[in-house]
Parts: C-alpha cells; sequence; structure tokens
C-alpha cells in the first residue's frame, strides 16, 4: 500500500514540471495568449475599420446615387417643365392669332364715319398724293362754285384748309402729275367754262398758274398717259357746245397741243387708260356722223395720236363709271340713257378682241356713282341715284361676274369722289346729300 502511494507520488512528481520548466511553458502560454489578443485585437480593429469604412463610404455612395437620380429627375422635370411652357407659348399664340383675326374681320370690314370736311361739295375733284393724303379741290357748294381746296390725312383723320385756287371751278379734272405736282384745268365758273390751267405744289402749299388750255371746257375727261403727258378730251365749251376736241399737255414745257378730233363729241363721258397704252373712251351725250354718242366707243393711240373707232356698247350710257381690271378688261356699270331710263345692267370691254359682253346685273340701277378697284381686284360700288339719291354699296367679283351688297353708308351721295387710300381703305367725300353734306366717310375692305 505505502509503495502504490510511494508510487504514486513518485509518478505524480515526475508528472509535474521542473522550475526551469514550468517558467518556459507559462511563458509560451503567455506569448501565444498575447499572440492570440493582438490576432483577436487586431482582426477587430480591421473589422471596426472595414465597417467604419462600409459606414462612410456606402453612404457616400448612396448619397452619389441619390445625387445622380435627383439630377436626373431634374433633368426630366426641365425638360418636362420645358416642354410645358412650348405648349403653353403655342397656344397662348394661337390664342393671340385667332382673337387678332377675329378683330380684323370685326373692325376692318364696314364703314366708319371720318372727320367733317371744312366746306361741303358736290362735283369736286380727290387726289391721292404721293405722301398718302387726299387734296380736294373746288366743287359747288351754298355759294356757288368753290375755290377753297382742303387736305385730308388719313393718319390723324384731320381736314386741313390750305391754298385756294386762284379760280372757283367745278365739274373740272385733277390729275397727279409724276412730279408730284397736281394739274387743275377746265371746269365752270360763274363766267361760263374756263379754259384756265394750274398746279398744286403740296410740298409748299401753293398754286402756280400754268398756260391755258386752246378750248374752254367742262365735263371733260383727263388722263395721264404712259408718257407722262395729260390728254383731255371732250366736254361743254363756254357756248355750251358738246366738244370733239382733244389736246395734251406736257409737264415738261408746261405746253397745250391740239390732237386729232375725236369721232364723237361727248360730255359726261368716261376715259380709261388700258395696260397696252391705249385710251378707251366710252359713251357720254355727244353726237357722231352716225348718230348719237351714248353707246359709242373709241381708242386713242398715244403713239399715233390717232382715234379709231371701236365696238359699241350694249346700251347707251351716260354718268356710268368705267374700271380697268387686273386683268386688263374694263367694267362698265350703270349710267342712264338720254330720255332718263337708269341702268343696272353692267358689261365687259375685252382689250384684245375688241368685243363687249354683258355681265351679270347691279342689285340697284344707279348713274353718278362711283367705282373702285381694291387692291383684292373687286370692284366697289356706291352711292348714285335713280329716282334718288342711294347710300347703298355693293362689290363686283370678276372671278365670278356676281354682285353681292355690302353695307350701306350712313350718307345718300350722287356726285360724290371716292378715292382709294394707301392702306387699301376707301374715303367717300362729298355729293348731293339731304343733310350733313360735311360727313366724310370710310369704307374698310378685305384686303
Amino acid at each position: 500500500m505505502f509503495s502504490n502511494q510511494v508510487s504514486a507520488i513518485s509518478h505524480s512528481q515526475s508528472d509535474q514540471p521542473s522550475p526551469l520548466q514550468t517558467t518556459n511553458s507559462q511563458s509560451e502560454t503567455r506569448c501565444e495568449y498575447c499572440r492570440r489578443k493582438w490576432k483577436k485585437i487586431l482582426l477587430t480593429s480591421l473589422t471596426t475599420v472595414l465597417m467604419m469604412t462600409i459606414c462612410v463610404i456606402v453612404p457616400i455612395i448612396m448619397a452619389k446615387k441619390h445625387s445622380d437620380l435627383l439630377v436626373t429627375v431634374a433633368r426630366r422635370t426641365t425638360t418636362a417643365s420645358v416642354t410645358t411652357t412650348t405648349a403653353t407659348t403655342t397656344t397662348t399664340t394661337t390664342a393671340t392669332t385667332t382673337t387678332a383675326t377675329t378683330a380684323t374681320t370685326t373692325f376692318t370690314k364696314g364703314w366708319t364715319t371720318a372727320a367733317k370736311l371744312n366746306i361741303n361739295r358736290n362735283r369736286h375733284t380727290a387726289t391721292v398724293l404721293q405722301n398718302g393724303k387726299v387734296l380736294i379741290t373746288g366743287g359747288y357748294g351754298y355759294k356757288g362754285a368753290l375755290h377753297e381746296c382742303e387736305l385730308y390725312d388719313p393718319s390723324t383723320d384731320r381736314w386741313t384748309l390750305v391754298a385756294n385756287m386762284s379760280v372757283a371751278r367745278q365739274y373740272h379734272t385733277a390729275s397727279l402729275l409724276a412730279n408730284g405736282l397736281v394739274l387743275i384745268n377746265g371746269g365752270v365758273s360763274s363766267d361760263g367754262a374756263l379754259s384756265s390751267a394750274e398746279l398744286y405744289d403740296v410740298s409748299a402749299n401753293t398754286w402756280i398758274n400754268t398756260r391755258s388750255m386752246i378750248h374752254h371746257r367742262s365735263e371733260h375727261t383727263a388722263t395721264v398717259l404712259q408718257s407722262g403727258k395729260v390728254l383731255v378730251a371732250g366736254g361743254f365749251n363756254h357756248k355750251g357746245e358738246y366738244l370733239d376736241t382733244a389736246e395734251l399737255y406736257d409737264p415738261e414745257t408746261g405746253v397745250w397741243t391740239a390732237t386729232q378730233n375725236m369721232i364723237c363729241s361727248r360730255v359726261d363721258h368716261q376715259a380709261s387708260l388700258l395696260t397696252n397704252g391705249t385710251v378707251l373712251i366710252t359713251g357720254g351725250l355727244g353726237l357722231c356722223s352716225i348718230g348719237m354718242s351714248q353707246k359709242t366707243n373709241e381708242l386713242y393711240d398715244s403713239v399715233a395720236h390717232a382715234w379709231i373707232r371701236t365696238n359699241d356698247m350694249n346700251f347707251d350710257r351716260i354718268d356710268h363709271t368705267a374700271t380697268v381690271l387686273q386683268d386688263g378688261g374694263v367694267l362698265v356699270t350703270g349710267g342712264r340713257d338720254l330720255v332718263g331710263w337708269m341702268w343696272n345692267s353692267t358689261e365687259l370691254f375685252n382689250p384684245f378682241t375688241n368685243q363687249w359682253t354683258t355681265t351679270r346685273i347691279m342689285n340697284a340701277p344707279r348713274f353718278a356713282h362711283s367705282a373702285t378697284l381694291l387692291p383684292n381686284g373687286k370692284v366697289f360700288v356706291v352711292g348714285g341715284q335713280p329716282d334718288r339719291s342711294l347710300n347703298s354699296a355693293e362689290l363686283h367679283d370678276p372671278s365670278t361676274g356676281a354682285w353681292a351688297v355690302t353695307d350701306n353708308m350712313k350718307q345718300r351721295r350722287p356726285y360724290h369722289t371716292a378715292s382709294l387710300l394707301t392702306s387699301g381703305q376707301v374715303l367717300v367725300v362729298g355729293g348731293f346729300m339731304v343733310s350733313l353734306a360735311e360727313i366724310t366717310e370710310v369704307y374698310y375692305s378685305e384686303m
């Protein structure tokens, strides 16, 4: 038993290390522990750093992605905004255009009252000057034949009295020359038919006397030729006789020269400058070697200075109108015959064939009316009289031959003037009126 104990003790002692062995073993244990500890610390630190890095980098990446997303959204929003703005602008523009068109239709078609004349008158002249203003000369007023003149400014709607002519006259003519001066000649005063002529200088507001015509004449025609000279034809002389004489005025010399006489004597006829340079004389009251002249016509050749008989119209016409159309044809409207019958008939002259063709009738018979060629090619007929003065107006469309009634004037007017302004509007002045004779009116046409 004892031996077993000794053996056990001996074995136990042999199992325990010696002091040196114990120290080395403990040192190794510590080193292993330290290694493990530092390894753990290092791993923990690395883990911490990694986590911190992740915590820092991930938000940055997320922030960047969020920022890119915001930029993309912003770009999309901006694009959408631009598109919306564009659409809105387009809609606004369309609306504005529609409004403007409506306003144009509402305010630019029909009659409006213009400023009053300073002196009421009829059988006067109206000339649209190169500056767009309108010169009114002479005519007949309450005191008889007038020498007073006035100027209309469309931009201010104002009439201004200007210098008086040297002679009072009615039934005279006015011609705008190439140099800007206005030639006034003939007419009737208290002394009868006149041969005198004068020139108006608008820049100086003065009248300049020029040489008198060879013949006294009133109710004649005056036509500015392509050469710049002025052809004066027909009319009454101071004895009340019908004239078949014609003469030419040269603005460069101020001289009147007699040209070949017309085939017929004529008063209250019409003269139209054709596109080929010839002058067509239509109708009027007078005599021919073959009889009366109311439906006869003749052409003046400005090169040969000769008159050529052409085909007759279908109706006798005195105090009618003759308008050169854009295609070169001539539209003749209304008038009366010697007995007093008044026409609503119209007819067309073809200068290439010298033939007359009747076309559709007007809505009202009329003479002493006016006819104005509008910029759109239509012919605007106004006023006149059959058995009484008219305030009606109508439009002729050459492309269809149709007549269309338009708005009435505020006043009834025969023996008035109608002037096409540079704006395309038509200014109607004077005429025989029951009342308010100073009133002028402007017609706003379709352009």
